[in-house]
């Protein structure tokens, strides 16, 4: 008897086993000194990003970045898990967000503004689960693509 009530606590749990979190649901703080930014751009004195997954299927993101100026941006949005268009208040950019994701622990997101593309952020999490590196392109003002490279750490 009692292998049977172990075998159906085990057969009631595999979905659950199975059905791993998503890797990006956390906090993840830039480490700044192992990122690297284009000479002509300082890095931010702190950015964070906190990725919260829905009851209804989306992940919900929060972006906070405060300058060495004290001048500070907050991005609050929805995408659905399996990737999508992203929904929310983008105040700081006027733009929206698609987010594609490529496997369990990498994505791709590509951000519009009118309709065009103004930045691309490819976001791969490590094999541990401890680091999130992302590559962000964007054009500068004189129409050079930059690339940085953030390095954020899971809190």
């Amino acid at each position: 008897m009692r292998k049977i009530i172990f075998l159906l606590i085990i057969i009631l749990s595999l979905p659950s086993i199975l059905c791993a979190a998503d890797p990006i649901i956390g906090t993840w703080k830039l480490n700044i000194s192992k990122s690297k930014f284009p000479p002509n751009q300082p890095a931010p004195k702190e950015q964070v990003e906190t990725y919260r997954e829905l009851a209804d299927g989306q992940i919900e993101l929060t972006y906070q970045s405060t300058e060495k100026d004290g001048s500070s941006m907050l991005l609050v949005g929805t995408y659905p898990i399996q990737g999508g268009v992203a929904v929310g208040k983008v105040e700081a950019l006027k733009g929206s967000f698609i987010h594609t994701r490529i496997s369990q622990d990498e994505w791709y997101e590509t951000i519009l503004r009118d309709g065009k593309q103004i930045m691309t952020i490819y976001k791969k999490i490590s094999n541990d689960g401890k680091t999130m590196r992302q590559t962000v392109r964007r054009q500068d003002n004189e129409g050079q693509t930059v690339e940085v490279l953030l390095i954020y750490e899971r809190q």
